[in-house]
């Protein structure tokens, strides 16, 4: 039974690589279905709707079928689950780092501004630019817009979770070379994002 899951699996693959067949896709996809809904389910998203989820699933499928290498000991489900998992990882990861920072940032300000009124002058602030960093965090959390998937999970990883390079390539399954190179492009961007203030 299971070689002719992964003889099925191994045809629709090679039709979605030869053609780019959205039929086959289809098939793929709607077979791992239940795999999509279990892991959407593992993960408790705050700001993401189930339809989100799904499209991403269907990104992380497609590209999975394109990197998928049938001569590997792992099946094309085990090679997409591990993919899948590891989205809705970044993603959580994403939304709790950008939750966990305005909410902190949130909370100094308006505390601040409740006990100050507006008239808050710079030597009253808690601790020298204040508003100045509050106001930096801000835009470091923009930073997802301006960098590439890739960029802004080793970003997010480094500057918010704390992580070494060398946890981010075993996280991430990525070589140093290219988290060092992901990592000089996001620290250029974000001397550019700066001065351009």
């Amino acid at each position: 039974m299971k070689n002719v899951s992964t003889d099925q699996d191994n045809s629709l693959i090679s039709a979605i690589k030869a053609k780019n067949e959205s039929v086959s896709f289809k098939e793929l996809f709607d077979k791992y279905r239940p795999l999509v809904n279990k892991a959407a389910k593992r993960y408790h998203f705050r700001f993401q709707e189930n339809e989100d989820l799904i499209q991403e699933a269907r990104i992380v499928c497609y590209q999975a079928a394109l990197a998928y290498d049938s001569s590997t000991n792992v099946s094309f489900g085990k090679f997409f689950q591990r993919s899948l998992l590891n989205r809705y990882c970044s993603l959580l990861r994403k939304e709790s780092a950008k939750k966990r920072m305005s909410d902190r940032y949130a909370e100094s300000f308006d505390k601040l501004l409740e006990t100050q009124g507006d008239f808050v002058s710079k030597s009253d602030l808690p601790y020298p630019n204040s508003l100045a960093i509050i106001l930096s965090k801000e835009i470091i959390l923009s930073m997802s817009e301006s960098m590439s998937e890739m960029e802004y999970s080793i970003f997010n990883l480094l500057v918010f979770e704390h992580y070494t390079p060398e946890h981010i390539c075993s996280d991430l399954n990525l070589s140093r070379t290219r988290v060092h190179r992901a990592m000089s492009r996001s620290r250029a961007k974000l001397a550019a994002r700066f001065g351009d203030m």
